[in-house]
Formats: structure tokens, sequence, C-alpha cells
């Protein structure tokens, strides 16, 4: 079940800095709807599960 952690972020990069992954997997993100903003305020915690997941996922087919 995802989490419901909002942040607050000025630009993309900071965005970027607070789940840990490219400027390239943060658009994607976006794009598919699994991080959605709400103004300034961003709910990360979905994409913090995806990104998790697809991690686990990537060591699991090595």
């Amino acid at each position: 079940m995802a989490d419901h952690e909002e942040v607050v972020v000025a630009d993309a990069q900071e965005l970027g800095s607070v789940l840990g992954c490219s400027d390239d997997v943060l658009a994607d993100l976006q794009n598919s709807g699994v991080l959605a903003p709400y103004g300034e305020a961003w709910n990360v915690g979905p994409a913090r599960e995806y990104l998790r997941d697809a991690a686990w996922a990537d060591e699991v087919w090595y």
C-alpha cells in the first residue's frame, strides 16, 4: 500500500534528489501518472514504491 508522503520542492532537480533518481526516470514517472503534483507539493509515496520494486526486479533477473 502506498504511503501518502508529500514533499514540497522548488524544481525537478530537488524532486529527483528526494527520490534518488535521474531526470529521465523522473520524467517517465510523471508521464505514466505514478508521480502526480498537487501544486508545489508532490505525493512521492507511489513513486518510491515503484522505484523500490523496479530495483528489486532488476536484482532478481541478474
